[in-house]
């Protein structure tokens, strides 16, 4: 019955409840809160150079933190004001928006693109927003001659010559891809000695959303796969994987619906990252608990139970671990409710839903399935025999923790702080396009762009400085030009007497009240070297201010990569803030379940030097060994809150075993049988959960490779070195203590 059950259930989710695809985004604006002081919109009026008739009036350009709808055809709410809103634009005087395009057109040329070239190309360019044929709610191309934004002087013919490209307010990335395309084939014609290339934030988002969907099916399959050959190989069966396998593939599915509809009542967007993150947690989480059940199923039936009482007998005995396991999960994981970054507002109500889902599945599916295969479905030699005592299983790691816990405990926590010494060289970046693959087209664009202009000018800093009167104190501006030239690591600082350089675009406003600068780095924008000069800029400009004596006057800052460094430290403040509530949340349901509050502090503990550990040789292995920039903004989070959620898994599986034994026999016996009982269940929940992990990287981005890799080397960690060794040589060592206010056998 059960079973039909949730084949009914599953039938009636596919015909009723919509797919998760059409509620999913990467756009950074819909991801980042925006900052105090930030600027947002487009800058100037660039406008086609001309309209064919009855095409649509073009808007301003595009622009972050404009109204953004998904899909293509998306349009700006009525009453909006296109690139901002009003109290952004009044902020601002009548200079507002930033000079920054969604994206970018590279010509180039390894011999030279001649003066006879660059006008061709200017020529088909300024055609492009005009006519029948325009571009997907292209506005204008603006293209950079050399000398424009920080090129520079050249000796020669320029060998790239990078186009702006601006759209219609309100259009979303994917309209922008097909703006751009549209645009890349106009431009291109037979015969043609030069080349183009296509790069900017758009294009990088849309490419990382596509590397996204076009390997889930794979990385699917590749998991189920793993977790196949783990099961396989730990029961010696061919049929035993079948069940979790079965269990996993149900809550999936079910998850990923469910996500869709919610996020559609609500009227929100899910980050592109966060479905293959809830896949594997699935996948690994799944397979935990269906290990739980399938041990303790094995055991009932070697001991003579039938299929039905052993099927019961393994929902009393692992039901209540299973239960708290997903309790402190989902408990961890509704905190992120209190974050700040939208990314992981959205992830934690997602893998909250993910647990919760697999946890009614696991514990009524499983059981069914077992009750109805029986011994069949551990194959013939699962109850060929048995060794006869458990002491003879332990490996000898495991009899050194009992004849030697301090040793233990003091090996193991100093190597875990020799790990953590990595950790003064973390840095933390936002790149959104180094994070593609070599070969990917925006990744091409902007190495293109890289060869003649500073890569800067993919993501440029807008600042907006408003005051009384500024016109008539140029020579305060001129000391602001220079301070933040004075800053350093700024290819070029564009100011008001640079305002013929960006065509269409003002740099003083009407009234003289608001002053415009664009500065543009040497460097990747999203690095996480610029990162730290953004929040530096905007940590000192008011200081800046004094100093060039505009004491009276305001300045605000944009552009993406303003967000991305916002990004950057709203994560940092996330976790220091939400950290001490992860781990409130776990003390508070381990403190319940082990009935003490003394062993949740050093198992906690334990699990925060893992994390710590594992943090620091991430970033010796990314920074130092792959020469990596630095980690992307949320993997330390992501660890963090992973790992102590996750670890609960085995805490409460081990600990569990060890407060069930130690009602009949002393301390050191009962932990000797519970490592020997519990030992291979633990290593292939963990293999199975790291595998699952570890094969994100299989999405060729490298933020997914950080975190999968990362959080598969914690889980590993955890698997066989804190849970078998360092959790039972500290229960040894705080004997009888560590299980108050209950009486304890020495």
């Amino acid at each position: 019955m059960i079973v039909l059950l949730w084949a009914c259930v599953a039938i009636l989710a596919y015909l009723y409840l919509p797919p998760l695809d059409d509620r999913l985004t990467g756009n950074l604006s819909d991801l980042v809160p925006e900052p105090e002081g930030f600027v947002s919109g487009p800058a100037g009026d660039v406008s086609p150079a001309s309209e064919s008739p009855g095409a649509p009036s073009p808007a301003p350009a595009e622009g972050p933190g404009t109204s953004e709808e998904q899909g293509p055809d998306a349009e700006v709410p009525p009453g909006a004001v296109p690139g901002g809103s009003e109290e952004e634009s009044a902020g601002t005087a009548s200079l507002s928006g930033v000079v920054e395009a969604p994206a970018m057109l590279v010509f180039t040329d390894p011999g030279g693109l001649d003066a006879g070239e660059r006008a061709e190309i200017s020529a088909r360019l300024a055609a492009l927003p005009a006519g029948p044929e325009r571009p997907y709610r292209l506005v204008s191309a603006v293209p950079l001659e050399p000398g424009t934004l920080g090129s520079g002087p050249s000796a020669g013919d320029p060998t790239a010559l990078p186009a702006l490209l601006f759209f219609e307010s309100g259009i979303s990335p994917t309209g922008i891809g097909t703006g751009m395309e549209q645009a890349l084939e106009r431009v291109l014609e037979a015969g043609d000695e030069f080349g183009v290339e296509a790069t900017g934030p758009a294009p990088a988002q849309n490419e990382s959303a596509d590397a996204i969907e076009e390997t889930l099916p794979v990385l699917t399959l590749v998991t189920l796969a793993v977790i196949f050959v783990i099961l396989a190989a730990t029961y010696r069966s061919l049929v035993t994987p079948l069940v979790p396998l079965a269990s996993i593939g149900l809550s999936a599915f079910l998850t990923l619906r469910l996500l869709a509809y919610f996020a559609e009542r609500l009227e929100v967007q899910i980050p592109s990252q966060v479905e293959p993150v809830i896949l594997v947690l699935l996948f690994g989480v799944g397979t935990d608990y269906a290990l739980f059940l399938l041990s303790r199923t094995r055991q009932a039936l070697f001991s003579g139970a039938n299929r039905l009482d052993a099927a019961q007998e393994s929902v009393a005995g692992a039901g209540p671990v299973v239960f708290s396991s997903a309790a402190v999960l989902v408990a961890a994981f509704a905190v992120l409710v209190g974050a700040e970054l939208e990314i992981y507002r959205t992830l934690g109500p997602g893998l909250g839903l993910a647990l919760l889902t697999l946890t009614a599945v696991t514990l009524t599916l499983v059981p069914a399935l077992l009750a109805l295969f029986g011994r069949a479905a551990f194959g013939r030699r699962a109850f060929a025999g048995r060794r006869s005592g458990p002491a003879s299983e332990l490996r000898p790691r495991s009899r050194l923790v009992l004849r030697r816990p301090g040793l233990v405990a003091g090996t193991i926590v100093t190597a875990l702080l020799v790990g953590t010494v990595g950790l003064f060289g973390l840095r933390i970046g936002f790149d959104q396009v180094g994070a593609l693959p070599d070969d990917a087209p925006a990744a091409r664009g902007y190495a293109a762009l890289a060869e003649g202009f500073p890569a800067g000018i993919l993501a440029p800093v807008n600042v907006i400085v408003s005051g009384e009167d500024l016109v008539a104190s140029p020579a305060g501006l001129d000391r602001l030009r220079s301070e933040m030239w004075a800053s350093g690591g700024y290819a070029a600082v564009i100011g008001p007497e640079d305002a013929g350089l960006v065509p269409g675009v003002e740099f003083v406003s009407a009234d003289g009240t608001a002053a415009r600068f664009v500065l543009v780095f040497y460097d990747d924008p999203y690095s996480p070297r610029s990162l730290d000069q953004v929040q530096n800029l905007r940590d000192t400009l008011p200081q800046m201010l004094e100093r060039s004596g505009l004491d009276g006057a305001r300045a605000e800052v944009g552009g993406q990569v303003v967000l991305a460094s916002e990004a950057r430290a709203v994560s940092n403040a996330d976790l220091v803030g939400l950290a001490p509530l992860v781990f409130g949340v776990a003390f508070l349901v381990l403190a319940l379940l082990l009935r003490t509050p003394v062993a949740p502090v050093y198992l906690l503990l334990a699990t925060a030097l893992g994390f710590a550990a594992t943090l620091g040789a991430a970033t010796v292995f990314f920074q130092g060994l792959l020469g990596q920039e630095g980690l992307v903004y949320y993997v330390p989070f992501a660890l963090f809150l992973l790992l102590v959620a996750l670890g609960s898994d085995y805490n409460i599986f081990i600990m569990a075993a060890i407060r069930e034994e130690i009602r009949n026999r002393p301390l050191r016996e009962a932990v000797s049988v519970a490592l020997s009982r519990t030992g291979r269940t633990i290593n292939a929940a963990g293999l199975a959960l790291s595998a699952s992990f570890a094969l994100l990287a299989l999405i060729p981005l490298d933020d997914f490779r950080q975190i999968g890799l990362t959080v598969a080397v914690g889980i590993l960690l955890d698997t066989f070195v804190i849970r078998p060794l360092l959790v039972p040589a500290f229960v040894l060592l705080i004997g009888r203590a560590g299980f108050w206010p209950a009486k304890v056998r020495e």
